[in-house]
């Protein structure tokens, strides 16, 4: 090529790249403006209520389980279960609804479960699976009959035909029927009843592909070295679960939140005196009040979602959605921008008692509710507060899972419509938010195949809306930064304006005694003076104590609540307590060793 020539080109090329870049520049400006057009048009649109915002948020939880200290092994399987049934399946779906923008509240207490497990950490239901059938002893082989059909009858055991010939087989599972069974099972059925608890326990769509799916087949009969292959894709699942979230968050689909580190109810952390002033009637225990712990709380959890996802969190579920006015400083200070509660605690701070509902069951207040408002703390900090819809959230969390599918998502879709003609009625300007919060886990074992039906149903009629926009509510506050302001945040929780579930009733408030003897002993240790122990035994004493003080005890204490075994509850709590005292060296009392259940 002679250098003319070569001149003449390289100049064309020139020529034809500035050409590209000067419209690549004004295609991204028109992009851009674009953009901007329809925000500015989709914000006008929300002002006239032509369309409504809806927050969908899945709460994904588990108490902690902890390990029997001979074994090392977890005693319940569930954070494993659910790993595989709901927490990679509820967020991958996504991927066919490009449009849709979900929430996902990830609780500390079950990512380290999570992170444990993909570790290499086992459960004592796993560990009783992989052991060869033909050396199970008669202890292993009662436990395998009496837990390995923990699951829903109808929509679980029964799809799969060897499970439920082996339920047959087994019977009620009362004590003798156990007996009858341990004559009567054979080792093949022992193993294939240990492959089917952890199958069933899969969610639909992985059974559906290889190599699960050739277990499934199967179905009876199966050998040893199915097992590899079963816990191996169990364990390629797990593995999954926190890279898809971090993925999609990246990539500006959904929004990751986070919970106070061990699920704590933080206004009782803060003061037990604030069970009071929610309810004064309350019968209390003694004083507890650690606000330094409620700030551990924040702050290790905001390390946790750091070290996991690469960025600072902005939104925060308290446990169970308790909040209180004495809270929003310490939310605030941990660098939370927002976080959220329950339509009863909106009610009373407004002053208004209850949200009431009409013959269609829409709210009547529709547009007190359905917006967030700014909280503000003892020294002017703020943080917006969103508030569920209960009627909405229970729907989909108790009720839609004995419906059609397409039926169950037509409702949904009509009441988000009643909720907009009743605004657009009533002249109130937009923009309006309805907020969904509910348990991302707990109510697809009771919808038929794992609510595969009803959620795509739900999805599609989103997507397909020309009313309601999905958003996280990051983005929302993002795009609508001004907002009302409460004169107070009432005291109470996602259901209820009080927190009369974890405390009053007296297992809840000696749990609470209990749990305030524990925390003195630790408070006489510091590295300063009185008593005196190693950081290391200080840190190990702090983290026990820290998980102690999650709500999950309280939860199962007294007779609102009741999970039919309260007593695991209660030995794992008391198992924290003691753990306390063995991190500082400290011989046990006897008071740990005394059940507070009956």
């Amino acid at each position: 090529m002679n250098t003319r020539h070569a001149a003449v080109r390289g100049s064309s090329l020139f020529r034809r790249g500035a050409v590209r870049t000067a419209f690549a520049a004004v295609l991204l400006a028109a992009l851009s403006a674009c953009t901007t057009i329809r925000s500015g048009i989709e914000r006008q649109a929300a002002e006239r209520n032509d369309i409504i915002y809806l927050t969908l948020m899945w709460h994904q939880h588990q108490p902690l389980y902890y390990k029997d200290p001979e074994t090392g092994l977890y005693t319940r399987p569930w954070v494993r279960v659910h790993g595989t049934k709901d927490y990679l399946d509820m967020v991958e779906i996504l991927e066919r609804y490009p449009d849709l923008r979900v929430t996902y509240n990830l609780t500390p207490v079950l990512l380290t479960q999570l992170a444990d497990l993909t570790a290499g950490a086992k459960d004592n239901y796993r560990a009783r699976s992989e052991k060869p059938a033909a050396a199970l002893t008669t202890e292993e082989r009662w436990f395998i009959l009496e837990r390995f059909f923990d699951a829903n009858r109808n929509n679980v055991i029964r799809r799969f035909p060897r499970y439920a010939e082996l339920l047959e087989l087994r019977g009620d599972g009362s004590p003798e029927s156990i007996e009858r069974a341990l004559s009567v099972f054979t080792e093949r059925d022992y193993r294939d009843l240990q492959l089917w608890f952890n199958l069933a326990w899969i969610d639909p769509d992985y059974l559906a592909e290889q190599p699960l799916s050739a277990l499934v087949e199967k179905g009876r009969d199966f050998t040893e070295r199915d097992k590899a292959v079963l816990f191996d894709e169990i364990d390629r699942i797990l593995s999954r679960i926190v890279p898809a979230h971090r993925r999609l968050q990246d990539a500006g689909r959904i929004e990751v939140t986070t919970t106070p580190y061990a699920h704590p109810i933080l206004p009782l952390l803060y003061s037990t005196n604030l069970a009071e002033k929610g309810d004064p009637s309350v019968v209390k225990p003694d004083w507890f009040s650690y606000p330094n712990d409620a700030i551990a709380h924040l702050r290790k959890s905001v390390e946790l979602y750091r070290d996991l996802f690469g960025r600072e969190p902005r939104g925060l579920w308290p446990a169970e959605g308790a909040v209180a006015e004495e809270i929003v400083r310490l939310v605030a200070d941990a660098g939370f921008s927002w976080m959220a509660s329950g339509e009863h605690v909106l009610a009373v701070s407004l002053g208004i008692g209850s949200f009431s509902r009409d013959e269609t069951d829409t709210v009547i207040e529709a547009d007190a509710l359905y917006r967030p408002y700014i909280a503000t703390g003892e020294n002017g900090e703020k943080v917006a507060v969103m508030f569920r819809d209960v009627r909405l959230s229970d729907l989909i969390g108790f009720e839609y899972s004995g419906t059609p599918a397409e039926q169950a998502a037509a409702d949904f879709m009509a009441r988000l419509e009643s909720i907009r003609q009743k605004l657009k009625a009533d002249g109130k300007p937009g923009p309006h938010l309805v907020s969904v919060i509910l348990d991302g886990e707990n109510a697809w074992e009771h919808y038929p195949n794992d609510g595969k039906a009803f959620l795509d149903a739900l999805y599609r009629a989103l997507s397909e809306s020309e009313t309601v926009r999905t958003i996280t509510p990051s983005a929302y506050l993002s795009a609508y930064p001004e907002q009302r302001e409460l004169e107070t945040l009432h005291r109470g929780a996602w259901f209820s304006p009080d927190y009369a579930t974890w405390i009053g009733e007296e297992e809840e408030n000696l749990a609470w005694n209990y749990l305030g003897r524990t925390r003195r002993a630790l408070s006489s240790y510091d590295m300063t003076g009185r008593k005196q122990t190693t950081p290391e035994r200080l840190e190990r004493a702090a983290e026990a104590m820290y998980f102690a003080e999650g709500s999950d005890w309280f939860w199962w204490y007294g007779t609102d609540q009741d999970s039919g075994n309260d007593e695991y509850f209660d030995e794992a709590f008391r198992a924290l307590l003691a753990e306390v005292y063995i991190a500082l060296d400290e011989p046990v009392p006897e008071f740990v060793k005394v059940p507070i259940i009956p």
